[in-house]
């Protein structure tokens, strides 16, 4: 499996997530309290909406569009028999943090 530098480490000082486009994706790279980070797809599956601009609580997401809500860490669906949002690949070495150019199967 491929992965590509996208991020560093020291960005995350202050921010929970950093979003970025990846082959014409738009994925997110999350950091969790603990410090560990994941990525996941951010677009509504409903009408592609911008996840990252809805209210979070936790690991749960409410696009503002129309409400569909998701459980960011799982790419759950929670209010509709809906695909689940595509989980990527994440490593970190040292300070640099690495993604699958591809989605990753579950």
């Amino acid at each position: 499996m491929q992965y590509v530098k996208i991020a560093k480490v020291e960005e995350f000082e202050k921010l929970r997530f950093k979003k970025i486009k990846l082959l014409a994706r738009n994925v997110a790279i999350f950091k969790d309290p603990d410090g560990t980070f994941f990525a996941t797809e951010i677009s509504c599956k409903h009408q592609n909406w911008d996840l990252t601009t809805g209210t979070f609580k936790g690991d749960i997401v409410t696009c503002p569009r129309h409400q569909w809500v998701y459980n960011i860490r799982t790419g759950q669906c929670l209010t509709h028999d809906s695909t689940r949002l595509r989980k990527y690949g994440l490593k970190v070495e040292g300070e640099e943090i690495f993604i699958t150019l591809t989605p990753i199967e579950d």
